[in-house]
């Protein structure tokens, strides 16, 4: 019969150390390596996490670049392997699920530009590929439903308007508010922006459902076609 393993875990008690840290005086207390420290903890068992922390905020510069990297570029940094990749990538994304839903929660007037533009900012946080949302929206501008389509091009959209129209149809929507991603650029709408704002605002007037906005989101910042005038 095989023996049960009973050696101990040489860095348990450093482990223990740093969660007791945490439980005393939160993470206000800790560097931001030593957040990640405490995080790898449970991605990796038993491995001394503290010199895998450094290497990954050394590579990204801050906390907030390791956790919103790609879980595939994560794994380009000696000694992250797939779990652990996936496991800070899986932090991220509940972190802005929560605070989505936070903003949903609060019912505002999703007919402010600012509002639905720092919104789809969060929406899109992280993607490397080019993504559309549709939010549609009551009388009020509060939020019915956001429909989000990832890897959808600009070029599927404007040859997908019915899915679009059907999503503020079935929404009962008063007015829908669209969001595209330039992934790796800079907030400034091209031509193609343009006419494919042109074409759903055009599309949407046919079923009595006005667009309200088309939002352009890139680099951390986001344009709003309304408020620049091309949208009245």
């Amino acid at each position: 019969m095989r023996k049960k393993d009973t050696t101990a875990n040489p860095h348990q008690g450093h482990r223990e150390n740093v969660r007791r840290r945490y439980t005393a005086g939160g993470l206000e207390v800790f560097a931001p390596h030593e957040i990640l420290e405490l995080l790898l903890y449970y991605a990796i068992p038993q491995k001394d996490t503290n010199p895998l922390a450094h290497r990954l905020i050394d590579a990204y510069g801050s906390l907030s670049r390791v956790l919103s990297a790609p879980a595939k570029e994560l794994q380009t940094v000696e000694g992250v392997g797939e779990r652990t990749a996936a496991f800070l990538s899986l932090v991220f994304q509940i972190g802005r699920w929560i605070r989505l839903e936070e903003k949903r929660a609060e019912s505002v007037n999703f007919l402010s530009a600012e509002f639905a533009g720092r919104y789809v900012r969060e929406l899109f946080a992280g993607r490397e590929c080019e993504a559309v949302c549709e939010l549609c929206l009551n009388q009020r501008g509060n939020l019915i439903m956001c429909h989000d389509a990832a890897n959808r091009s600009i070029v599927s959209v404007s040859t997908d308007i019915r899915s679009l129209l059907q999503n503020a149809i079935f929404s009962n929507s008063e007015y829908v508010v669209i969001a595209r991603n330039h992934p790796g650029g800079k907030a400034i709408p091209a031509p193609e922006d343009y006419a494919s704002a042109r074409r759903l605002q055009e599309a949407f007037r046919n079923v009595n459902i006005k667009l309200y906005d088309h939002i352009i989101v890139g680099n951390g910042d986001y344009v709003s076609l309304r408020e620049s005038g091309f949208l009245d």
